[in-house]
């Protein structure tokens, strides 16, 4: 409990009379906190700090590399600035020593700021001193971790700087018509044509496990991955997480998501997936980037997923969210276009190459709806191409009167593309109407591809049951997996006719294709891993 003495050795409340302190103390939480635990994360929920004995460290994440910003000690308050700011904690704060403090809450710190002038007074001092501080941080960090140089038609310079938007990895980019693709770092190194492992491990991002054994692996950081994620190590599993590229999945591709909940103004899939990717390393997930599974071997309750170069991750339990990869369009010349004028998805970083030129999107659901009203905003012209007769067969109707609005969106109905032309970057579309196979050509600077998309199971077929097209089955319900299920128990909801290995969002038959959806299934995914767990304990001794 705080009393009011423990108060009147902290700055800004020693002017206050006693009565007001009194007040204060009355309302203040009583925090402890041990050396090495953290009192706040940036992004979380801000509330007013008082420190009555013992001391922390600030740190804040800027440009991808975490600066230490100041340390706070016996006597000092915080925490005002993101409450002034009406934002978010703007920074992470820990123990260091054990720690002893006090916390209002944003309706009691404003009560104080209204009624209390020489509190109001002191907050705000420290408040101009540690905007200062801040900016002063901020200018300190190089703007970017490295400089990729090379052709912007090039497929090599496209993946990369596509891996490194999805990491919010910052860099610099300079356009030369050279064959290589160079990338140069702040420390003097240079790479010519990395593979994005190269880049990772350049970056010094984790491409390898650190333990030996974990209770969770999770195969691919979608939505649903990372939700199962961020859930497994939350509750204190020891948990992996393995994305053969850059986390956030087919959504991480999508320029908008304005129907996921708590999101009134929409956000970005590769904001989404930054966010959840933060998530799961504050709670101590091993992520490994740029790694592929390959294959899983062993028995019952003992598994082993091999990755790329034969590494091998011993694990308890398996969750699949490898989810799917967009179907690849057909047409003639297309292939010559991949990632110099021709691309699956629309990610952020794609805008600053449709600026002022004509644009075509081949497909008519909600992703090609959110690219559509996305582009809009920098491009001279955006199409879409459908083969049906309507958008409202596909498209949810919140999206089509918002593109109805747009003057420089319009929509090709009832055709299909037969061709891709140009040199060196498309320059036209060859049509054909689906009802009278008319052909017609299209100028175009580029294409966005949105046909729909496969389920990414090759290297699990043969292990968990699958339907014709690739996805898994899971559940009791399902008649295949019941024939191959090997226990007395019946299966999970989302366990396969594997015990212990899940399928989780799209990659799993029937699932709603949603992120929503995607992340309930990871996060119900752990309920039922814990359930595998206390099966281990039950029959098979745990190792140490």
């Amino acid at each position: 409990m705080i009393t009011s003495q423990d108060l009147k050795g902290i700055t800004s409340f020693k002017d206050l009379d006693d009565g007001a302190i009194a007040l204060a103390a009355s309302r203040c939480a009583d925090i402890s906190l041990t050396a090495g635990e953290w009192l706040i994360r940036e992004g979380e929920v801000p509330r007013f700090f008082a420190v009555i004995s013992g001391r922390l460290e600030v740190s804040k994440r800027v440009g991808g590399t975490l600066m230490p910003i100041t340390t706070y000690r016996t006597g000092d308050s915080f925490g005002e600035v993101p409450l002034m700011l009406g934002s978010a904690a703007v920074s992470s704060v820990q123990a260091t020593e054990a720690t002893h403090l006090a916390a209002l809450d944003p309706t009691e710190f404003w009560r104080l700021m209204h009624t209390q002038q020489d509190f109001a007074k002191a907050v705000t001092t420290d408040m101009s001193t540690r905007i200062t501080a801040l900016w002063s941080t901020v200018m300190e960090v190089p703007m970017a971790r490295c400089k990729i140089v090379g052709d912007p038609n090039s497929p090599d310079c496209h993946r990369l700087r596509d891996f490194l938007t999805r990491l919010h990895v910052p860099f610099d980019w300079e356009e030369r018509k050279e064959p290589q693709c160079d990338v140069t770092f702040t420390d003097g190194r240079r790479l010519t044509s990395p593979t994005i492992r190269e880049l990772a491990e350049a970056l010094e991002l984790r491409t390898s496990p650190r333990a030996h054994c974990y209770d969770v692996a999770i195969i691919g950081a979608g939505p649903a991955g990372l939700a199962a994620a961020v859930y497994g190590a939350s509750e204190g599993l020891r948990t992996i997480l393995v994305e053969r590229e850059a986390p956030g999945g087919q959504a991480g591709m999508s320029s908008r998501i304005e129907n996921y909940l708590g999101f009134p103004s929409g956000i970005s899939g590769e904001d989404l997936a930054d966010r959840a990717f933060r998530q799961a390393d504050r709670f101590g997930v091993d992520i490994l980037v740029t790694r592929e599974a390959l294959r899983i071997e062993g028995d019952l309750y003992d598994r082993r997923i091999i990755l790329d170069g034969e590494e091998t991750i011993h694990c308890r339990s398996i969750v699949l969210a490898t989810g799917v990869s967009y179907r690849y369009l057909t047409a003639r010349g297309c292939d010559d276009f991949l990632n110099r004028g021709v691309f699956y998805g629309a990610a952020q970083a794609e805008a600053r190459h449709v600026t002022g030129r004509r644009i075509h999107l081949l497909g008519g659901g909600n992703s090609a709806g959110q690219a559509a009203m996305f582009f809009s905003l920098y491009a001279e012209h955006v199409t879409i191409i459908i083969r049906g007769n309507d958008l409202s067969k596909s498209m949810s109707q919140y999206l089509i009167d918002e593109l109805r609005t747009r003057p420089n969106v319009s929509v090709i109905t009832n055709s299909e593309i037969i061709a891709v032309e140009g040199t060196g970057e498309p320059e036209a579309l060859l049509l054909r109407n689906v009802a009278d196979t008319t052909e017609r050509r299209e100028p175009t600077n580029a294409l966005f591809v949105f046909i729909g998309a496969d389920a990414c199971t090759d290297w699990v077929r043969g292990v968990v049951t699958t339907d014709e097209k690739g996805y898994v089955l899971t559940g009791k319900f399902d008649s295949a997996v019941q024939r191959n299920w090997p226990l007395s128990r019946e299966p999970f909801l989302l366990e396969t006719d594997q015990p212990g290995i899940f399928a989780v969002g799209d990659v799993r038959k029937n699932s709603v294709k949603r992120v929503a959806s995607g992340v309930g299934e990871g996060a119900t995914a752990i309920t039922m891993v814990h359930q595998i767990l206390a099966e281990i304990r039950d029959r098979v001794p745990q190792k140490t």
